[in-house]
């Protein structure tokens, strides 16, 4: 194995955490990569002074953002505290939400508390389309409603979009419905399979090549009216030749993290490999010291499958959290939804523009 530089050995945070801070969902969508839903218990979750405890070490590492997600986050009693703790921290706060939980009320919360965006999530502009694929009735009109109250209160609102095969085709009447309501972006997010997301909604890597292309043109296509952005690390092998040397690829353990309601430390959100738990271990201590997540930052020599001698490894990488999912949970195999180096699909278990956060 290459020997890791002691450089990537010693990254104080990254740019970005999501932090699930509820597996409790009034939804229960088919792609669900934490398997929220009504039933889902809150036993394990954080107490409220060790979800201090964690703000307050995210705070002195260095983080940006941090977005609290689930389940639903605002279905957790004591969310408007967490935020306080947050912004009064320093930190840039993003709720990830599906938009039930967003009344006027609870919008002028959000801007009171100082959050600075708010990422709803929309599967399809078909309201019966949306509903199904969050298994909740209704569910539309609410999250389209909460657009709107926030758009008022001038948060920032990102509209939040995961292609599977029920709805790829879906993407740019979303953009479109997006723009009309006001949002201020729309985010495509990659499907990976996990939780109770199955291997069956994945698109080809055919199609998951001619959706991050379709992306790249209608982000020029709406420059003017709505940023258009993403989150997949591929996207670094289709951007135009003065673009790509701005691309990192995946950012497990480098540019983003999760956290699980229990306190579990993960390097992204779809993948569930333990780096540690705040009940035990310092943040600075997980982050900077874990090998995997070296091994990550490193890449060549420990990334390996077709990724491993691939001319994209630095500008791609592979997506650590697909490769977990059909190889037996090994995040450093290769990347199955590769389109550049096909490979056999086997069930076995300054950012560049585009490339953004939801803040």
């Amino acid at each position: 194995m290459t020997q890791v530089s002691p450089e990537l050995t010693n990254f104080k945070a990254p740019l970005y955490i999501a932090w699930e801070i509820t597996h409790k969902c009034n939804a229960r969508c088919v792609h669900c990569y934490s398997d929220s839903s009504p039933e889902a218990t809150c036993a394990d979750e954080l107490s409220t002074a060790e979800a201090f405890s964690v703000i307050d070490q995210l705070a002195e590492a260095g983080l940006i953002v941090l977005a609290f997600s689930g389940g639903e986050p605002m279905l957790r009693k004591d969310w408007p505290q967490l935020v306080e703790r947050a912004v009064r921290r320093g930190l840039a706060v993003n709720i990830g939400t599906n938009g039930s939980c967003v009344t006027a009320k609870t919008a002028d919360q959000l801007c009171d508390l100082g959050v600075k965006s708010v990422t709803v999530s929309i599967d399809s502009h078909l309201p019966g389309s949306h509903d199904s694929f969050r298994q909740c009735s209704g569910l539309f009109e609410r999250a389209t409603k909460a657009i709107r109250l926030l758009n008022e209160r001038k948060i920032r609102v990102v509209v939040g979009f995961t292609p599977t095969l029920l709805n790829w085709k879906d993407g740019p009447p979303v953009i479109e419905l997006a723009r009309n309501l006001g949002a201020d972006a729309v985010n495509l997010s990659e499907y990976v399979p996990a939780g109770r997301g199955t291997l069956e909604l994945a698109l080809s890597p055919e199609q998951l090549r001619q959706t991050l292309t379709e992306w790249i043109e209608l982000r020029a296509r709406y420059a003017d009216s709505i940023q258009v952005i993403w989150h997949d690390c591929r996207v670094g092998m289709l951007v135009p030749p003065e673009e790509k040397r701005e691309y990192v690829g995946c950012g497990a353990g480098r540019l983003v993290g999760r956290i699980c309601p229990d306190g579990t430390l993960t390097p992204c959100v779809f993948l569930p490999t333990a780096i540690g738990n705040f009940r035990e271990s310092r943040f600075r201590d997980m982050w900077s010291k874990s090998s995997l997540l070296a091994h990550f930052r490193q890449r060549q020599g420990y990334v390996t499958g077709n990724c491993g001698d691939c001319e994209f490894l630095a500008t791609c990488g592979g997506c650590r959290a697909v490769a977990h999912a059909y190889s037996q949970g090994d995040p450093l195999a290769g990347d199955p939804h590769c389109w550049v180096k096909p490979t056999e699909l086997t069930n076995l278990t300054k950012l560049p523009q585009g490339e953004a956060l939801p803040y």
